[in-house]
C-alpha cells in the first residue's frame, strides 16, 4: 500500500496500479473450464514461487437487510475444515510446506490466496478445489468463529473512535447503496447469526462458475493446465448462477453534510468525498486515468499541491490529503481529508482544501508539475511490479469487477502518459463541485457516543 499521506486513506492510489516489474506483455494463458471455472494463469520465474488466487464473485454488497456481514463470516468458516481436511488444519498444511495462506472480504468479491515453493503448487490448488464445494460448516465451529469475528468487530470498530466515526459517515453518504453497509456487519446481525445462515450462503455463491482462479509464479502452462483441470474440473456449477444487479446503482453517494462527535477522539479530522467513474465502466475510463494524475497532483504525499500548500507553507494542517478508488464494480469515490493543527479552525482547513481542489479546474497547471505527477505514477507501476501476490491481486480485482486486466497491468504507462491539462481541467471541474460532495466534519466531545444504529443503508431493499 501506499501509506504516504495519513490515515492510510491514500494507500488505495497505490492498490489502483501497482502492477509488474518488467515492461511488455505477460506471458499468459487464460482458460475456461467446462463447470464456468476461469483460469488466469501468468508465468514469472524470477524465484521458484507460485501464487494461487481464488476470487469469489460475492462480498458484503450482496447482502440483504438484517444480514449484513455473511459474506465476511463465511470467509472465516472457509478454514474450518472438509470431510478430508480438519478444521483449522488448511492454514497449518500449508505453513508446514514453507508457505502462507490468507484471505480478504470486500464489497465486491471474496478472496483466498496461497503463497507457496511452485513445486507445491498441486497441493495448493487441491486444498482450494476441496473448500470449494465440500465445506463442512459445523455448528460448533461456526459459534467459535463467530465470537472470533464479534471480537474483530470490538477491536477493529467499535472500540476506535476514528473507525466508528468514518463508518457512521460512510452509512450517511451512502444510504441506500449496499456499499454503505459495514463489511464487517454490525454487531447486531454478527450476534443473529446461525450456520444456516453460512449453509445458504455458500451454497449460493462458491461455485465454480461463480469464481475466478489466478495464479502467478514460475509455472508451466500445460502442467498448470493440467492440475487445475483435474483438481477444479470436476465441481459441480450452480445451474442459477447468482445476479449483481446493485452494481447498476451508480449515482450512490449523497451530498450530506455531517458532524459526529466522540468524547475518545483524540483530534478533530475533516473529509469530504464524491462519487467518481470507474474502469468497469468503459464509457469512463478516459476520467479514470486523469483522475488518477490529479488526484496524485493534488493530494498523494508530501510533494502534492496540499501538503505544500497547507501543512508546510501555511502551517494550517498537521496532515492533509487525496485518494481514488476506481476499481470497484459498483461506485468509485474520490476522498479529500485534513487534520488542522492547532490554532486552524477545521472549518477554514476545509475552505482551503476545496479552494485547493475548485482551483485545478481554472488556474493554469504547469507542465512539470503535471509531468512529476505522472512520474511518481509511473514509478509506483515499476516498484509495485516485484511482487508475484501484486500481479495476481490486480488480475483478480480487475476481473471480478469486468475489467480488461491487461489495462491495467499492461498498458497503463501508455494511459497515463496521454493524460493532458485539457483532461484534467475538464475532471477537475465535473467531480471537485462542493455541492455534489459529501462532508463529514469529526470532532472530539464531552459526551457518552451514540450507541450504534442501523442507519438508512440498512434498509435498502436488496
Amino acid at each position: 500500500m501506499n501509506s504516504r499521506a495519513a490515515a492510510g486513506l491514500a494507500a488505495l492510489l497505490c492498490l489502483f496500479f501497482a502492477p509488474r516489474a518488467q515492461a511488455g506483455a505477460l506471458d499468459a494463458r487464460e482458460f475456461t473450464l467446462d463447470n464456468g471455472l476461469r483460469a488466469i494463469v501468468v508465468r514469472e520465474s524470477k524465484a521458484p514461487v507460485v501464487v494461487t488466487q481464488v476470487w469469489y464473485r460475492t462480498g458484503g454488497a450482496d447482502e440483504i437487510p438484517g444480514k449484513s456481514g455473511v459474506a465476511h463470516m463465511l470467509e472465516h468458516m472457509m478454514f474450518q475444515g472438509t470431510p478430508t481436511v480438519p478444521p483449522g488444519e488448511f492454514s497449518k498444511i500449508i505453513s508446514r510446506h514453507g508457505g502462507d495462506d490468507n484471505a480478504a472480504t470486500s464489497y465486491d468479491y471474496t478472496e483466498y490466496h496461497v503463497k507457496i515453493a511452485a513445486d507445491q503448487l498441486e497441493l495448493a490448488l487441491k486444498l482450494e478445489a476441496d473448500r470449494m464445494r465440500h465445506l463442512l460448516l459445523r455448528e460448533d465451529d461456526f459459534k467459535t468463529e463467530n465470537l472470533v469475528v464479534r471480537e474483530e468487530r470490538r477491536s477493529r470498530t467499535d472500540s476506535d473512535p476514528d473507525q466508528r466515526m468514518m463508518e457512521q459517515f460512510r452509512i450517511q453518504r451512502l444510504a441506500g447503496h449496499p456499499y454503505g453497509r459495514p463489511v464487517i456487519g454490525w454487531m447486531r446481525d454478527i450476534e443473529a447469526m446461525t450456520a444456516t445462515d453460512m449453509r445458504q450462503w455458500y451454497q449460493r455463491y462458491y461455485a465454480p462458475n461463480n469464481a475466478i482462479l489466478v495464479v502467478v509464479g514460475d509455472v508451466e502452462f500445460d502442467q498448470a493446465e493440467a492440475l487445475i483441470r483435474k483438481d477444479f474440473g470436476a465441481l459441480k456449477p450452480d445451474p442459477n448462477p447468482p445476479r449483481r444487479d446493485w452494481a447498476k446503482q451508480r449515482a450512490a453517494l449523497k451530498p450530506v453534510r455531517v458532524t459526529l462527535r466522540d468524547p475518545q477522539a483524540k483530534a478533530p479530522m475533516w473529509m469530504a468525498a464524491a462519487t467518481a467513474p470507474t474502469l468497469s465502466d468503459a464509457a469512463q475510463r478516459d476520467d479514470v486515468f486523469a483522475l488518477d494524475v490529479l488526484v496524485t497532483l493534488l493530494g498523494d504525499g508530501g510533494s502534492s499541491r496540499l501538503y505544500r500548500s497547507l501543512v508546510l507553507e501555511k502551517g494550517m494542517a498537521i496532515s492533509v490529503g487525496a485518494s481514488f478508488s476506481g476499481l470497484n464494480l459498483g461506485p468509485g469515490e474520490i476522498t479529500l481529508y485534513g487534520l488542522p493543527r492547532e490554532g486552524t479552525s477545521i472549518d477554514a482547513l476545509a475552505d482551503a482544501i476545496l479552494d485547493q481542489a475548485k482551483g485545478l479546474a481554472t488556474a493554469p497547471i504547469a507542465a512539470r508539475e503535471i509531468q512529476a505527477a505522472k512520474n511518481r505514477l509511473l514509478a509506483d507501476h515499476v516498484y509495485g511490479q516485484d511482487s508475484i501476490h501484486q500481479t495476481a491481486w490486480m488480475i483478480g480485482r480487475m476481473t471480478i469487477s469486468g475489467i480488461p486486466w491487461r489495462l491495467g497491468l499492461e498498458q497503463y504507462p501508455e494511459r497515463i502518459r496521454a493524460v493532458t491539462e485539457a483532461d484534467l481541467r475538464r475532471v477537475a471541474k465535473r467531480y471537485f463541485n462542493p455541492e455534489s460532495m459529501a462532508m463529514g466534519t469529526f470532532l472530539p466531545a464531552a459526551q457518552k457516543p451514540q450507541a450504534q444504529v442501523r442507519s438508512a443503508a440498512e434498509e435498502f431493499p436488496g
